[in-house]
Parts: C-alpha cells; structure tokens; sequence
C-alpha cells in the first residue's frame, strides 16, 4: 500500500511541477531513458525529449495551463490517469495566431511502470474540444437527439456477436462486443468499440494484440457470461492462446488476432484499429442480434435476390 501510496503522490507532484509551472526536467526522475509516448493516430511517437519539447510548446501558447489528475486508477505496475486541462490561448499554437480564448479539454494516459519509473504511456483525447475553443472548427448547435429514439433505430439494426480479449500480464480477458466492422482487406484492417466504463478497457488499451472472438449459433450461453461483470469470465470455458498470444474462444465460428495500431476517443467509447494477423473460420452458422434478442440464422430461409 505505502508504495502505492508513493507512486501516485510522485506522479502527481511531478504532474502539477511539469504542466503547471513548466519544471520540464521534473520528468527526468519519473520517466525512464527508454521512455515511449504514444499519442493519437497521426502522431508519430515520442521520446523523452521529444514529450518535454512538445510540453514547452503548450506552455508558450497556454502559459496559464492548468491540469487537474480527476482520478487514477491502477492495476499493477500501470495506472489509467484521467486529466482535465484549461488554459488561455495567449500564444502560437499549431500555426493558430493566439486568440485569447479559454479552452478546457480532457482525456486519460495510460501508464505502465517498470523498476519504478514510467517506461510507456498512452495518451487519449478529444481534439474537437481544443478546435472549437480556439474556433477552427464549428459544431452546430441543434437539439439533442431523443437518446430512447436512438436507441430504437439501433435495435433496428441486425449484428454479430463477438467476444473481444486480450491477454493482461498472463490474465485472459474480454468482453461481448457487437460494434465490429471491416475497414480494408488490403491490407487487412478492423475496429471495434469498446466502453471506457467497461472493465475489460485498461488491459485493452494496455495490450499490444486483441482478439476477436466471432460467436457461433451454439454459444449464446458464452454471450450472456462475456456480457456479464462477472470476475472471471473464462471460468469453465474452453480457450486457446493465439499465435501472438491472445484467447482465442474455442467453438467460435471465426477468430481473428489483431495488432493494435490506433486507440480513438468517441463519446463514452474508445474505437481500436489494427491490422488482422491471423484469421480462420469454420462452416457454422453465427450468432445474431437484433432488438434486444438473440437468433440462429441458420432456420431462416435466403431471400432470392
């Protein structure tokens, strides 16, 4: 507990001194000379000298910035940081003349520690927030949508159903999932949406590889258990580790192993990309979703077309 205890409190010191006040060599006794950032999906990564350039940049177009640590949550040696910054856009910033504006944005980072420092870090947030402050960009501003009318129209909708994993540190995990979808087959690239809420989501954004367990019209018991918060959800079920590691769900109907490449805020979720690196299936028929239920297609006739 007392090392616990320690960790946040360096963290959070280090945090007010480095964002705060500009103490960018604060860093140097946090994050370790092997030290990787990775940012969102048009960055490229960042090293430890690369992280405290782009820090000064910030300072110079934001020199009131303030940032607030909202919460951390840890598991092990990595912590899921959620943050909230506000600041006044008095300087050059990406370009943008300042413009005296208020800004807030917020997001969460991702990091992993390693013989007591940070060796890696994710970092994910909304960029529309910083754009429509600073006026780059306008959101329209119309009535909300009724959420329940929403909700119909998706149940209108038919999917598949898929159990995402990932491998935590030797610990199989996942979840039900049915926002899945083909991006390309060349090359060979999917997303799938996963709630920030959800459990399973730090040791997603945490892992390297995901699986994507496509379930087949025997499985709707498997469904139910990886829509459930149940601790252990692989309890009594009959899995494989995949070529590059991650559960793969015995019975299924499809499998593929996935290598992360993108992790992108939208609303309550995270969409992860990723390049398919391994892929079978087998001649049985999948299970369906639709309005709240679950179907076996495979006693429906094809409609001639």
């Amino acid at each position: 507990m007392t090392h616990t205890l320690d960790r946040t409190a360096r963290l959070r010191s280090t945090w007010q001194a480095v964002w705060d006040r500009g103490e960018v060599d604060a860093l140097d006794q946090l994050l370790g000379p092997a030290y990787v950032r990775r940012r969102g999906p048009a960055a490229a990564p960042q090293d430890r000298e690369q992280f405290k350039e782009s820090i000064r940049a910030i300072r110079r177009a934001f020199p009131d910035l303030r940032t607030e640590i909202e919460e951390i949550v840890e598991d092990g040696e990595s912590l899921a940081i959620r943050w909230r910054s506000t600041g006044s856009h008095t300087g050059d910033f990406l370009g943008v003349p300042a413009t005296g504006r208020p800004v807030e944005v917020s997001g969460a980072t991702f990091t992993r520690f390693d013989h007591g420092v940070v060796s890696e870090e994710w970092v994910t947030w909304d960029p529309r927030q910083l754009l429509e402050a600073l006026g780059i960009i306008t959101t329209t501003q119309q009535a909300a949508v009724d959420a329940d009318v929403v909700r119909g129209v998706h149940r209108k909708f038919i999917t598949g159903v898929t159990v995402v994993t990932c491998d935590d540190d030797g610990k199989p995990r996942g979840l039900a999932v049915n926002a899945f979808a083909s991006i390309s087959l060349d090359p060979p690239m999917v997303l799938v949406c996963v709630q920030r809420s959800s459990t399973t989501h730090p040791a997603l954004h945490r892992a390297s590889h995901l699986g994507i367990n496509i379930l087949a019209a025997g499985q709707l018991d498997v469904a139910k258990t990886f829509a459930s918060k149940a601790d252990d959800k692989f309890a009594g079920l009959s899995w494989t580790p995949g070529e590059f590691g991650v559960p793969l769900l015995d019975r299924s109907c499809a499998q593929l192993e996935v290598e992360i490449g993108e992790r992108l805020e939208a609303g309550s979720h995270t969409v992860f990309t990723g390049r398919v690196v391994s892929a079978r299936h087998e001649e049985l028929a999948p299970l369906v979703y639709s309005g709240g239920g679950f179907f076996d297609i495979s006693q429906t006739a094809p409609l001639p077309w």
